[in-house]
């Protein structure tokens, strides 16, 4: 069963005897990752029902790492395997949106993120309160007003003004200039680089090529195309891929892979 797997990057799929997806993974090199399953030493009654669990792995190539990290985590929320803890939530119903007051001040906030909101989040999270936590974080990261950024409900200045953590923003010492320049960098800590742009990189033969789609900040799917393929507006773009669902971990893998050269791969960047 391993013997027959591929050297190459993709996903695969373990099935137990009913046929039954049990787990999802992926890999730049499917025969060596799973070859490492199995070789692990089972010391927990859990790891050992897991490997006895599998009777058949199947798998699909996808060239791209990116694309491979990319299916996977959506093939995870799709299936729900009973092993695969890790990125199962498939709705993200808050997140944190970011406005501008009648002083000038921008203002990260937190909220619904479904379709009683017809704004775009920032970042969709679990819940509010993952929402409310991760907006904490961000404040405490970058010196940010818990009132403006509706943390603190009470009149007047902030707790963290009382305690010189916040410069003032809440009652008018900061001025918004200031201010929205930390704001700024807590957004871009959140968010991609370039708004609109392009991931092209392996096909999954030497005659195709993937390419992973972002605009206006959202993941928008990913394609096979011809090698020959070209492109001169994001509309070609969007018209080759198979849609696919924007949300935390998705940005977030993204984000993480940008972060470093992949060698062959390039990204294309449209203002």
């Amino acid at each position: 069963m391993v013997a027959a797997l591929p050297q190459a990057t993709g996903v695969y799929y373990f099935h137990n005897e009913a046929g039954e997806v049990i787990y999802v993974g992926k890999s730049i090199n499917i025969y060596k990752r799973i070859q490492q399953h199995f070789a692990v030493d089972v010391k927990s009654r859990k790891s050992l029902e897991f490997k006895n669990s599998i009777a058949d792995i199947t798998w699909e190539l996808t060239g791209s790492e990116l694309v491979a990290l990319l299916y996977e985590s959506h093939l995870i929320k799709q299936l729900k395997p009973a092993y695969n803890r890790a990125q199962r939530r498939s709705v993200f119903p808050a997140g944190i949106y970011l406005r501008v007051d009648e002083q000038g001040y921008k203002r990260l906030l937190y909220g619904r993120a479904d379709a009683r909101n017809a704004e775009i989040p920032i970042i969709a999270l679990g819940n509010q309160y993952k929402a409310q936590g991760f907006l904490y974080h961000k404040v405490a990261k970058y010196n940010l007003c818990q009132k403006l950024c509706g943390l603190y409900k009470t009149p007047g200045a902030c707790f963290d003004y009382q305690v010189h953590r916040c410069l003032g923003a809440c009652v008018g010492q900061e001025a918004p200039e200031a201010y929205n320049a930390r704001v700024d960098e807590a957004i871009d800590s959140i968010t991609y680089e370039h708004q609109s742009f392009v991931v092209i990189g392996a096909g999954r033969t030497e005659l195709e090529k993937t390419v992973v789609l972002v605009e206006n900040g959202r993941y928008l799917g990913f394609a096979y195309v011809d090698e020959t393929f070209t492109a001169r507006k994001i509309g070609d773009f969007r018209d080759v891929i198979k849609s696919y669902t924007d949300n935390k971990d998705t940005q977030q893998i993204i984000r993480q892979y940008l972060r470093t050269k992949h060698k062959g791969e390039k990204v294309k960047v449209f203002s």
